[in-house]
């Protein structure tokens, strides 16, 4: 490593003299996890051999690297309407900026990749958040050449593996399951319009449980932008039919609890008469009467994972084979457990 034309030591290098894994040498400096002396003292001197600095602004001056990673987050009704409809959101930039926090990396959060203002801020890399299918935000972070990790998948580029994706199929089916296990023989799912893999996936599984077990698919779409008014317009006449479903699952949580709303205003039991789920898991869905079964999309953990993976990208890491795969939590409440105690 000597010489004015050296290559200089990253933290790659260090991890293979070391023996240990990218991500151990960024815990090693960092702190953010506890690891033994013994492979603390192998990293360091391993590091201390290559002549590598961990410094982020020495290694910002050396190398060109800002030491900052932007965040998009793309769904376009992610912080639409009052603060506690956005709680899922919240707690995933939460999440993100936590974990930067964590491994000393400055965070931007980037609303427009063609404002001014932020091309001229220097990333490193770019954290997309639940990409649209086809995403044009992804396409082009992609087409500027930076490093780009996604928090779920891009659903038309499912080859793209610098993800962290949610395993959908499991957690929908085993919901569908458990509400045919409750006596439901008619679940109708209310889905979101928004064109991610939470929408796409969740009504792909259902459409195939449905065809699976001989049941009539029944979907009704519920925009995620829609007021409280215009969303009730929707669910207020499928609740009153004469064909009405004895169990609904509804996209987001704010009206899974307007859904249980409606019914109790229409005289319907719940569960008795009407089970009610949701595929997101807020204080909407904890705090209905009764509690709300939902679908926690476990953000803390998807944040985790999509920080070190682009903190892996960035130190040189081969292209993964495959995506990391995070399984969301099934929250089973009193909404759903017309026999048995809710898990």
């Amino acid at each position: 490593m000597n010489g004015s034309t050296a290559r200089r030591a990253t933290i790659r290098d260090v991890a293979e003299q070391a023996k240990v894994s990218i991500s151990t040498v960024s815990h090693a400096f960092s702190g953010s996890r506890p690891i033994s002396q013994a492979t603390k003292d192998r990293v360091f001197r391993a590091a201390a051999e290559l002549g590598y600095d961990a410094n982020p602004s020495a290694r910002s001056l050396r190398t060109g690297r800002s030491g900052i990673v932007g965040l998009v987050l793309r769904p376009r009704f992610a912080l639409s309407g009052t603060p506690d409809r956005a709680e899922t959101f919240n707690r995933l930039v939460g999440s993100v900026a936590t974990e930067m926090l964590r491994r000393k990396v400055g965070l931007i959060h980037v609303p427009d990749l063609h404002d001014p203002s932020v091309s001229s801020v220097p990333m490193d890399g770019c954290i997309v958040a639940h990409p649209y299918g086809a995403d044009e935000a992804l396409a082009e972070l992609r087409h500027r050449g930076l490093p780009v990790v996604t928090i779920e998948e891009d659903p038309d580029q499912p080859e793209f593996t610098w993800a962290v994706r949610l395993d959908y199929t499991t957690v929908v089916t085993a919901l569908l399951d458990h509400l045919r296990d409750q006596g439901a023989s008619s679940t109708a799912l209310l889905t979101g319009t928004e064109g991610n893999a939470w929408n796409r996936r969740s009504q792909q599984t259902y459409l195939a449980w449905c065809e699976r077990h001989g049941h009539a698919a029944r979907t009704e779409l519920l925009s995620e932008g829609l007021g409280i008014d215009d969303a009730a317009a929707v669910i207020r006449p499928l609740l009153a039919s004469s064909e009405r479903p004895d169990a609904v699952v509804v996209a987001t949580s704010d009206f899974a609890a307007l859904t249980a709303e409606i019914a109790a205003d229409q005289g319907l039991r719940v569960p008795g008469d009407l089970m009610i789920a949701a595929l997101t898991d807020t204080e909407h869905s904890r705090s209905a009467i009764p509690p709300i079964t939902a679908m926690d999309l476990n953000h803390e953990l998807l944040a985790e994972e999509a920080v070190e993976l682009m903190l892996a990208r960035l130190a040189g890491a081969q292209t993964p084979a495959e995506p990391v795969v995070i399984a969301p939590t099934l929250r089973v409440r009193a909404s759903t457990q017309r026999s048995g105690e809710a898990g």
